[in-house]
């Protein structure tokens, strides 16, 4: 599991999610305290953390045992259930819970498997809860960083700009199937045509994050994502050389802004 080998720096660098997203999130699925939902991809634990502030009753979800123990410290106390395992395979009661959400992960669960899987697990009028960080230089605006990764990540030819516009333009064209929105912001192959039979009322919902990073915050930013991740030593090297040249030569702090995002869908009747 490649973020589980770097829990700690994963913890340390990944923004938080909006306090403002997360009630929207609770409002809109019409939750209270003792409601049940379930945490896919918890991580080390970022959103479960305002789940649990909320007073509801979670069951967390991540297949990285170092990534659960930094969330276990997080929640000391709280009513949070830990499954070491993917969603997939997690052992959960069909249609018992009033959510289910994910934080920058539901594009790792296998979508043959994942739309229907969330849909299973909701109760009538239960509301699936998609939230992450979109836009910025690293992907899509600025080309002086996308260069530097098709230098040495193949897949990185097909990255293409979008400036805001474009962005959620985009993701409304495509509400009338919540897997659709999802790929499209989070650039994954994880659409299914079925999950517009499943979910219905796709709601997106954003906030705009002013972000400063020095020449050192991006970088070590960069080496938590999985395109870093997957790289042997010698292209990450590369990597951060030709990034750090870039970044030095903007003064060695970058500003940009980027998109806190929440796509809510509501699960068929």
């Amino acid at each position: 599991m490649l973020f589980d080998r770097v829990a700690e720096d994963y913890d340390r660098m990944r923004p938080e999610y909006p306090a403002a997203l997360i009630d929207q999130a609770f409002t809109r699925a019409e939750l209270r305290p003792g409601s049940r939902v379930v945490d896919v991809g918890c991580g080390t634990g970022k959103l479960t953390a305002g789940l649990a502030k909320r007073g509801l009753t979670v069951e967390a979800i991540d297949p990285g045992p170092q990534l659960v123990e930094l969330a276990r410290r997080r929640m000391q106390g709280q009513s949070v259930t830990f499954h070491i395992c993917r969603f997939e395979d997690a052992e959960l009661p069909s249609g018992a819970f009033d959510a289910v959400l994910s934080a920058t992960a539901f594009h790792w669960v296998d979508p043959a498997v994942g739309w229907s899987r969330a849909a299973n697990l909701l109760r009538p009028n239960g509301l699936l809860a998609l939230l992450s960080h979109v836009g910025g230089p690293h992907l899509e605006l600025d080309e002086a960083f996308v260069a530097a990764w098709r230098d040495v990540l193949p897949e990185a030819a097909s990255w293409i700009s979008r400036d805001a516009n474009t962005l959620w333009e985009g993701a409304e064209a495509r509400r009338g199937n919540v897997s659709e929105v999802w790929a499209w912001l989070t650039k994954q192959p994880i659409e299914r045509h079925e999950a517009a039979e499943l979910f219905t009322d796709v709601q997106i919902d954003t906030i705009s994050i002013d972000r400063t990073e020095t020449t050192a915050e991006a970088l070590a930013l960069t080496r938590t994502t999985s395109a870093y991740l997957r790289l042997d030593d010698q292209s990450r090297r590369k990597l951060e050389t030709r990034l750090a040249a870039v970044l030095d030569s903007a003064g060695g702090v970058l500003r940009y802004t980027t998109f806190a995002v929440l796509v809510t869908a509501r699960v068929t009747a």
